[in-house]
């Protein structure tokens, strides 16, 4: 197993710190000789340079080099090589001023080595195996020459249907914040640092359509969507990204309220707004602005500081400032702000290392950067079903059939966003089990369909390898290309004749293991009968195959948890556990919070996740019962292995406010304990929360803690059923 993973005292100790949900301001101290360089340089640029610091151009084959030589661009996103970075970056240095351009692009799940895509990721429900992705992620791309990274994206969803949920943290704001901080530290220690994207309530896209608006109420914004944000930015971010949607009416690229207001005034942040792509330019189309100029007027002077892609503000904005219409002092604030990243990220420190093209190269896809994706992959899995514990294969039959092209699609592994990702470097799941299985099973191979199964004329021939095998594994789900942006579905069961192929195979009467590779929760409520086993990952990266042949041979054991519910049909969606009670709770009643066709909960809850032995949860105890605000919420619960197996068991604490001035969610969750435990071994683990953390947000966007219950709820996932009360006898003063 790699050792990159810290000791378990340490994790528990850890935990709860990387989750406080405290909003002091997000900014680090400033450094008084770094402000006034920046202000020295600010008084000899002319507005045209300025202005160029606030333009983000893309790299392409044609890249017009006069971009860097006349100042009309401070940073760039996606050059493809060292080379390429090291000659651009020289040209910068020879211009007038010699500011340096900011090098970045979309690293949304690795670089050259790509790892689970981040819902995958967040499914570990382990910082240190979060925190790993991402500083492997760094390492490659800082060699290149890289200085930022367009991620993570923390945008919290509770709808299946939309694409990106797979590019961020699931449902829960817990998980978020952890997602958050541990991916913009583990980024910061390989040399990148953070983008947090997209600022904010896209994840709340109605019906789950790309780019559509949203609508959230200012508490739950509060309380539901910013915490993953503002943990990132306490983490050390210096960049957000607007995001496309329009937030309450207003598009977030000039929603002053957003960017101002709250991010750089209430929140203190000090680093730069960028727009996402060619974002300025669709303010028209959101029916905002009526020109370009107006466009880039309102988006400037709502607080965006740099256009990425439209070429509008290079263009447009030195006119609109002579004019009046974007005041002087905005421009240098938003400049400021983009010199004072180039500054903190050492950009301007003249003894920087310069670029050396063979250590880039070497730093690419090393046999110790694909060890940790191996292994970041194998903790991504979730086992959701495991009847009669036909995994693990230890003893495999002998004779196997693998049906689906996926099993042996480098791209279906790799997942969307690749990168600077290469398909040879992929071992694939079908070549991985062939030859650890030789000599001990016979495996064939059918891809009946593509990997999206538009066709069922290769049917008849699965079926008659799988009557011929002892056992199917069948590897199943979404291709790479229906997953991530522009990807929304109404339809959220197997695509297309995928459910047929699988009721196909059933009637055969051999067991069938089902792995899903998936960028989304889908519905599996008719698949569920037909199968004995499912494994289920979200897109798991270069090592993916490897690492899914090992949790089926048994060479590591599944500990993944679901970070999203898995709904029973997609009329449920959006459907998260942490729901508000119900003055007419769901029951068996005509007149309850219910479905006359289906039940209302999930058909896997958040949190969900099995291994390949069992876990009992006993001894709950409280350890004070009365609490005041300074104090910490510490609940101890022994966990056994009562199965046959070794095994790591992820403890969650979830927490009820009983009575409190606004309703409050029936669970949310607080905390996390990881144990690994051998067969017959049990251990007492003690969960915290700081009393602070038990805050909503009240009417005026204040954050406060009030006297009270609290249950808290101990076991295996959302559903637990070991619980406790105790009381907060000290709330937060009144204003």
């Amino acid at each position: 197993m790699v050792r990159f993973l810290r000791p378990l005292s340490l994790l528990l100790a850890l935990l709860p710190a990387i989750a406080g949900a405290g909003e002091a301001p997000v900014a680090p101290p400033r450094d008084a000789r770094i402000e006034a360089e920046i202000a020295a340089l600010l008084a000899r640029m002319t507005l045209e340079e300025k202005v160029g610091q606030m333009y983000m151009g893309g790299w392409s084959p044609d890249f017009d080099l006069s971009e860097v030589t006349s100042s009309s661009i401070g940073a760039l996103s996606g050059p493809p090589d060292a080379p390429t970075i090291a000659s651009i970056a020289a040209t910068a240095r020879r211009t007038r001023l010699g500011i340096p351009l900011l090098f970045t692009q979309d690293m949304i799940h690795g670089y050259r080595t790509l790892f689970p895509m981040p819902l995958g990721l967040a499914a570990s429900f382990d910082p240190r195996v979060i925190a790993a992705a991402a500083e492997g992620t760094a390492r490659e791309a800082a060699a290149q020459g890289m200085h930022l990274a367009l991620g993570p994206m923390v945008d919290l969803s509770r709808d299946p249907r939309w694409g990106r949920v797979v590019e961020g943290p699931g449902e829960d704001v817990f998980l978020s914040r952890l997602f958050a901080e541990a991916t913009v530290r583990g980024l910061a220690k390989g040399g990148l640092a953070a983008t947090l994207k997209h600022f904010v309530g896209y994840g709340a896209a109605e019906a789950g359509r790309e780019y559509a608006a949203t609508w959230i109420p200012d508490v739950q914004l509060r309380d539901v969507y910013l915490p993953a944000f503002h943990a990132g930015l306490s983490a050390g971010a210096p960049m957000v990204m607007a995001a496309f949607n329009a937030l309450n009416g207003i598009p977030v690229t000039a929603n002053r309220f957003a960017l101002t207001t709250l991010l750089k005034g209430e929140w203190g942040f000090d680093g730069f707004v960028v727009s996402d792509w060619d974002s300025v330019s669709e303010l028209k189309a959101h029916g905002l602005a009526a020109t370009d100029s107006d466009a880039v007027a309102l988006a400037v002077n709502a607080g965006l500081d740099v256009e990425m892609a439209g070429r509008l503000f290079p263009r447009l904005l030195p006119d609109l400032v002579r004019a009046g219409r974007v005041p002087m002092a905005r421009i240098d604030d938003a400049v400021t702000r983009v010199l004072r990243v180039k500054h903190r990220l050492g950009l301007f420190d003249a003894t920087r290392p310069a670029i050396d093209p063979a250590a880039a190269t070497a730093a690419l896809a090393t046999p110790a950067t694909r060890e940790i994706a191996r292994e970041v992959a194998r903790r991504s899995v979730v086992l959701l079903k495991n009847d009669a514990d036909r995994l693990p294969l230890v003893a495999p039959p002998p004779r196997i059939a693998v049906i689906g092209a996926a099993a042996a699609d480098a791209g279906d592994h790799m997942g969307a966003w690749g990168a600077a990702g290469r398909r040879e470097d992929v071992p694939l799941l079908l070549d991985q089990l062939r030859d650890r299985l030789a000599g001990r099973s016979e495996v064939t191979f059918s891809a009946p369909c593509d990997d999206a199964c538009r066709s069922t004329d290769g049917f008849d021939a699965a079926v008659a390898t799988a009557a011929a095998s002892d056992l199917v594994i069948a590897v199943l789900g979404e291709p790479w290309w229906m997953t991530a942006e522009a990807t929304s579905r109404t339809r959220l069961g197997l695509p297309n004749h995928q459910e047929e192929l699988l009721t196909r195979l059933a009637a055969t009467g051999k067991p069938i293991v089902l792995v899903v590779i998936a960028g989304r929760p889908m519905v599996l409520t008719e698949t569920l009968p037909k199968v004995a086993a499912i494994l289920w990952t979200f897109s798991p990266g270069t090592m993916g195959g490897a690492a899914l042949a090992d949790l089926l041979l048994g060479e590591a054991s599944p500990s993944a948890r679901l970070p999203m519910s898995l709904p029973r049909a997609v009329g449920q969606v959006p459907i998260s556990y942490d729901q508000l009670p119900s003055g007419r709770p769901t029951g068996p009643d005509l007149l309850t919070s219910r479905y006359l066709d289906e039940e209302a909960s999930p058909l896997f809850p958040f949190g969900y996740g099995l291994t390949y032995t069992r876990f009992a949860h006993r001894d709950l105890r409280v350890v004070a019962d009365r609490l005041r605000l300074a104090d910490t919420l510490a609940v101890a619960v022994t966990v056994a292995n009562v199965g046959s197996r070794p095994g790591r068991e992820i403890v969650q604490l979830y927490v009820h406010d009983l009575v409190a001035s606004r309703s409050r969610p029936l669970r949310q969750l607080a905390a996390l304990a990881i144990v690994d435990l051998a067969p017959g071994e049990s251990r007492e683990v003690t969960l915290s929360v700081p009393v602070a953390d038990l805050a909503f947000h009240d009417d005026a966007g204040r954050r406060i803690v009030e006297p009270g219950v609290f249950r808290v709820f101990v076991g295996g996932s959302s559903d637990a059923t070991l619980s406790a009360d105790v009381t907060v006898v000290e709330g937060t003063p009144s204003p």
